[in-house]
């Protein structure tokens, strides 16, 4: 029997390389071959009932969560006909692959999640789901725009990321979404700009105090490496939050986290024992899962070089 064309060879194989998972190792889980699962996931060959089933099971804990794979499809394929339980699908999508990152790193979710922001702003356009389609947008255009940065496509970033707070519903989706176009002309070498778009951050309302504070931060962080460093004093000397409760969308923003973010500012300002102290501290009180991600070490390599979680 074949399934009904909404399911289609690409988001199989998007789904798979989401979960890290080789060809070779899903033709030993679906007890298929390595080069028809290829034909299959190319087109040349159709998504059949039986296919389908085994790869659903098979990616149920890593990407899809209880996700009807179906209905993911369907919305793929029309998102003007979606419902609220599409937006839904796509938001357990967004979450698992953004923990799917820290494990198999940003080039091989690119992919799918170009096309999560695709079908996202397609169900917002249509206002699948109410309001929450158009958050969704946001979220998603935002990670993507992080993706982008995180594999060198710096243009392709800031100009998603533009998107991302322009698609933004509240002033905490668009802090967040600028925060991430600063850190994008930081890298570009454009301080001037990254200061602008941080202050731009610090100026919207209803913010995290989580992500308020590393905003605070990552602006000292900025005007250190401009040699500012009086400035950049006062800005680190905002009290981290009380609580340890994460802004949404930010799972990473722990006190660990701000801990490692300041001792980068304390390195930038020429304080690099200081720095790794505070660093060390940080990197103990994250969680195991945070430890040897990409984005953990980029900072700790700043921190000082050789320097790994």
């Amino acid at each position: 029997m074949l399934t009904d064309g909404a399911v289609t060879g690409a988001l199989l194989r998007e789904l798979r390389c989401a979960a890290g998972i080789g060809l070779r190792r899903m033709a030993e889980q679906t007890h298929y071959t390595p080069s028809y699962l290829s034909l299959v996931e190319t087109g040349q060959r159709p998504v059949t009932e039986w296919v389908l089933e085994r790869y659903r099971v098979v990616l149920s804990d890593p990407v899809l969560d209880g996700v009807d794979i179906r209905r993911l499809g369907a919305t793929v394929a029309d998102p003007g006909g979606a419902g609220l339980s599409g937006v839904d699908d796509l938001a357990v999508i967004l979450e698992k692959t953004r923990h799917l990152e820290d494990n198999v790193g940003a080039e091989t979710v690119v992919s799918l999640v170009r096309g999560l922001d695709k079908t996202a702003r397609e169900l917002a356009r249509h206002g699948a789901g109410g309001k929450s389609s158009a958050a969704l947008a946001s979220d998603v255009t935002r990670y993507r725009g992080w993706l982008e940065h995180a594999t060198g496509r710096r243009a392709t970033a800031d100009r998603v990321l533009q998107d991302a707070a322009e698609l933004a519903q509240d002033g905490a989706q668009r802090a967040h979404a600028l925060s991430f176009r600063s850190l994008t002309a930081r890298h570009d070498g454009d301080l001037a700009k990254a200061v602008d778009l941080a202050e731009g951050a610090l100026a919207e309302d209803g913010v995290h105090p989580a992500l308020r504070t590393f905003d605070r931060y990552w602006k000292a962080e900025l005007l250190a490496r401009r040699g500012e460093n009086r400035a950049a004093a006062r800005e680190l000397a905002v009290d981290p939050p009380e609580s340890d409760e994460l802004p949404a969308g930010g799972y990473w923003y722990t006190p660990g986290f701000l801990a490692v973010q300041r001792g980068l500012v304390l390195s930038c300002m020429g304080r690099q024992a200081e720095g790794v102290e505070e660093a060390n501290q940080g990197v103990a009180a994250m969680p195991a899962e945070h430890r040897g991600t990409d984005w953990l070490d980029t900072m700790l390599e700043q921190v000082a070089p050789g320097m790994v979680s």
